[in-house]
């Protein structure tokens, strides 16, 4: 079942938007695990998390790690001292949105555009709840937003208003728009940085892992990928379509239903090929599911949220 807090349908509400803070505290992202998809089977590891910046110097107390001894101090000195660290607060969070002519596409429940904005909407919610900042790369087939991290409710709404005011384009003949975006990204990702790119990853191939290469070492990189199920899948039979205006028909045989499974799932392979080379899990949420119980499994948290209100 979906929650009532997603949108539905095919417009960006940022309205609907915001009313997603309410679930925020249900994905807590500093303790999210990294989630590795292999053909071969499952490796799970901690992500970065936030990093540890220093703080002073002090006196050597029992109970300390010897690990931190500043060694230079002690010399000079003649009394063991340690390095005392603290955690970093306001983690860069990164949210990555792909609006794209071909996220301007549902046969259920929403639009992949309108799934991708909740998503990247929770994504931001819970990151400013915990404390981190937050900025945004959102992009069309022309155009793209760029909101480098900052802390506050300002610039988190400045940012959601932006995700609902992205225009809805047409895709450039012969644009590598995908590898553009990667090119951007590889220049504005700050080192530390989590990464979120939310995207149907429609034209993403070995120039674009390769310019994401430097990203990944750097930063914790994680993949959503937004499907509708009729990508996957035509169910054959013959079905009448329209865009509002004009009306056509369809004829799928079972062999076409066949042959586009099998296209799919090679096109899936290559991705997760690409993503494990880059060390990024990759996360699916289809337009008809819950997108918060989707992110919760692919980010490693098993607790049952059956029955949870907010």
């Amino acid at each position: 079942m979906i929650r009532r807090e997603f949108s539905d349908g095919t417009v960006i509400n940022p309205a609907r938007l915001a009313g997603l803070r309410v679930l925020a505290n249900l994905l807590p992202l500093h303790r999210q695990k990294k989630i590795l998809n292999e053909q071969s089977g499952t490796h799970a590891s901690r992500l970065r998390g936030r990093g540890i910046d220093f703080a002073e110097v002090r006196g050597y107390q029992p109970g300390d790690d010897i690990r931190s001894m500043d060694w230079r101090v002690t010399a000079r000195t003649g009394e063991p001292h340690i390095k005392v660290f603290r955690e970093e607060r306001e983690r860069p969070v990164l949210l990555v949105t792909d609006l794209r002519s071909s996220m301007n596409f549902g046969t259920r429940r929403a639009l992949k555009r309108v799934v991708a904005a909740d998503i990247s909407a929770l994504l931001a919610w819970a990151a400013a709840m915990q404390g981190d900042r937050v900025g945004g790369l959102i992009f069309n087939d022309t155009n793209e937003f760029d909101l480098r991290p900052h802390t506050g409710r300002k610039t988190l709404m400045a940012y959601l208003h932006r995700l609902a005011e992205m225009p809805v384009t047409e895709a450039a003949a012969a644009q590598p728009r995908m590898l553009d975006i990667c090119r951007h990204l590889a220049r504005v990702a700050r080192p530390g940085s989590a990464v979120y790119i939310v995207s149907d990853w429609q034209g993403f191939d070995k120039e674009c892992e390769r310019a994401l290469y430097s990203v990944s070492r750097h930063c914790d990189l994680i993949a959503i990928r937004v499907i509708d199920p009729l990508e996957i899948q035509k169910p054959a039979g013959d079905y009448v379509l329209t865009d509002g205006r004009q009306r056509s028909r369809l004829s799928i045989s079972s062999r076409d239903s066949a042959e586009q499974l099998t296209a799919w799932q090679e096109r899936t392979n290559q991705l997760k090929h690409s993503l494990l080379h880059l060390q990024a899990p990759l996360i699916d949420v289809q337009t008809h599911e819950d997108p918060l119980d989707c992110l919760r499994q692919g980010m490693g948290f098993t607790a049952d949220l059956s029955g949870v209100t907010v």
